[in-house]
């Protein structure tokens, strides 16, 4: 009889030693399944930055305004003042540094044999927002904000009275040619600023 109750007890307590076993299983199960969540947790940012644009208009027009005719102009005679505007406009997004050349060539006429130059044809720089530069170039002298537009580099082109027969219907030609460079982090002014192209 005493057998049997011990073995009663004894039977009673594994099950409830069964029973707490199983109640710590399913303790650790939930907060294992708990932390694999949090581990495993995620969240994504999507970030787009778009760059901006460099984008510059070169303008030669006449002092009404109207485009300077692209094939230039005839039978110019010695003391006559030619109408001729150059600006550049900021068509970006990106402010930027300005410089620009002139290239300037004479032809003769055909049959004349003489050394043409520009001794007696003047442009009336602008020397107020330009700085003409070592290196032959008319620098703008601060940045160029978007949609700005420049001072005119200059705004006519005079014939000398004392022109010669030399230069009878002669073939002259001033070629603008401009570039441009981003001014922010790109040093104090136009002729500190990097990455210039270089000249042709």
């Amino acid at each position: 009889m005493e057998n049997n109750l011990c073995n009663q007890s004894a039977k009673g307590s594994r099950k409830r030693r069964l029973v707490l076993l199983a109640l710590a299983l399913c303790v650790a199960a939930v907060t294992a399944t708990g932390t694999l969540a949090y581990f495993t947790a995620e969240e994504t940012a999507y970030n787009v930055i778009t760059t901006g644009t460099l984008d510059m208009i070169l303008h030669e027009t006449t002092t009404g305004g109207k485009p300077f005719p692209k094939e230039g102009l005839d039978n110019l005679m010695p003391g006559m003042v030619v109408d001729k505007r150059v600006t550049v406009e900021n068509a970006g997004t990106v402010d930027f540094y300005l410089r620009i050349a002139l290239d300037k060539a004479i032809t003769p006429a055909e049959g004349v044999n003489a050394q043409l130059t520009f001794e007696h044809i003047t442009l009336d720089i602008n020397d107020k927002d330009w700085t003409l530069g070592e290196d032959g170039y008319y620098y703008y002298n601060r940045a160029l904000k978007a949609g700005e537009a420049t001072e005119p580099l200059f705004t006519t082109v005079t014939f000398a009275p004392e022109m010669g027969n030399d230069y009878m219907n002669a073939h002259v030609e001033i070629t603008v040619r401009a570039q441009a460079v981003q001014s922010r982090n790109n040093g104090d002014g136009p002729m500190e600023a990097a990455g210039w192209a270089d000249a042709d």
